[in-house]
């Protein structure tokens, strides 16, 4: 190791020197690179899978959530009408008896 002294800026110091039988950190092996980046795009592949599954499965319920809005607002529109038609003949019978006939 590389002893520190106490005075001077500490410039002209430096660490002990690697191993030469170490492969240097900037040689990049074209193998591992390719392997690595394989790796990669695999991982990225499969969280686009998943946000992928997320994405289909909010838009089922939105379909599904629609679908059930519409069929009770058509449910409730047929017993509103029901309810109407039932109450109008009501109406006319009440209204023809109060007439008196001639």
């Amino acid at each position: 190791m590389a002893s520190k002294c106490e005075f001077g800026t500490g410039v002209a110091e430096f660490p002990v020197m690697a191993d030469a039988t170490e492969p240097k950190p900037k040689e990049v092996d074209p193998d591992n690179l390719s392997r690595l980046l394989e790796l990669e795009l695999i991982q990225k592949r499969a969280t686009w899978k998943q946000a992928g599954e997320r994405y289909r499965a909010v838009r089922a319920a939105g379909f599904l959530f629609l679908f059930v809005l519409i069929v009770g607002c058509l449910v409730g529109g047929y017993f509103a009408f029901m309810r109407m038609n039932e109450t109008r003949p009501n109406q006319r019978s009440t209204a023809t008896s109060s007439v008196p006939d001639r």
